[in-house]
């Protein structure tokens, strides 16, 4: 007789790709303000973990900012969206741990304020790793002298590296078909580069493009590229999935349990049908 106990290892795509999945609504909201890995509802050590994290990217979002403003050219660049993404999302993680920790009951199921934590997440995880991929093997070559700054490692290393650990730390589930999130934040940006563009914007360099390879005067790059980063996108919302799943089968065989999805206040058919 097969093992259940492997099934928490496997990655049930097929599951995954049903309509109900696009849904943000979560019966326990706990599980959006407490650690996979804590016991019980309130833990200190869990509420210092997101306040310096929050406090991590802070620093580095203001820090640059000041130091390389340029007339407000900061806001041009995916870099800098990004990195302001992982300052927001932990930021939030942080408020609602806090608020938790005070009060557990403060937030009750189906609560926008969640839902907007965990889409913020889910795509703060996926931009950050798309930046840091993009940054080393597009342009990092034909600036290799970028590489040692201590921004860019900040903002195209040490983004990836720890949205990634937050994976394994925090309690929610993934969804795949939240990929419309990161893939809306993508279009977004590459939209506003092609009306900066038009508008006549240039880079802190004069240059007519914010990067090289999203350059509009030869609209074939820029198209490539956007589409490049769709498939991009497309591999690292699979992949973040997969890194859910991979907690789960860590925490299964920790812990000894069998738990396959995220337990809800209430039995649903959705989490039955994954179990």
């Amino acid at each position: 007789m097969r093992d259940t106990s492997e099934d928490s290892c496997c990655l049930p795509f097929k599951r995954e790709f049903q309509r109900a999945k696009f849904s943000l609504h979560h019966d326990d909201p706990g599980v959006f303000c407490r650690s996979q890995w804590q016991r019980g509802d309130r833990n200190i050590l869990w509420l210092l973990y997101r306040w310096i994290w929050a406090g991590f990217f802070a620093g580095g979002v203001i820090g640059s900012m000041v130091s390389t403003f340029n007339d407000g050219k900061w806001f041009i660049y995916l870099t800098d969206w990004g990195f302001t993404l992982c300052f927001y999302a932990c930021t939030y993680g942080a408020v609602v741990a806090t608020i938790y920790y005070i009060k557990p009951s403060y937030f009750a199921p189906g609560s926008v304020a969640l839902k907007i934590y965990w889409l913020s997440h889910y795509t703060t995880v996926v931009i950050a790793m798309m930046i840091t991929l993009v940054f080393w093997a597009a342009l990092y070559p034909s600036m290799p002298e970028m590489g040692a700054e201590l921004y860019n490692l900040w903002a195209h290393a040490f983004n990836s590296i720890f949205m990634i650990v937050d994976c394994f730390m925090v309690a929610f589930p993934t969804h795949i078909m939240h990929f419309i999130y990161p893939f809306a934040a993508g279009i977004t940006y590459g939209i506003f580069s092609l009306i900066y563009f038009w508008s006549g914007g240039v880079d802190f360099m004069g240059n007519r493009y914010i990067y090289f390879i999203l350059d509009w005067e030869r609209p074939g790059l820029a198209i490539g590229t956007v589409f490049g980063c769709v498939v991009l996108v497309s591999c690292f919302c699979i992949l973040v999935f997969g890194f859910y799943r991979l907690r789960m089968c860590i925490y299964n065989r920790c812990t000894g349990q069998k738990q396959l999805e995220i337990p809800s206040t209430r039995a649903s058919t959705e989490t039955v049908q994954v179990a």
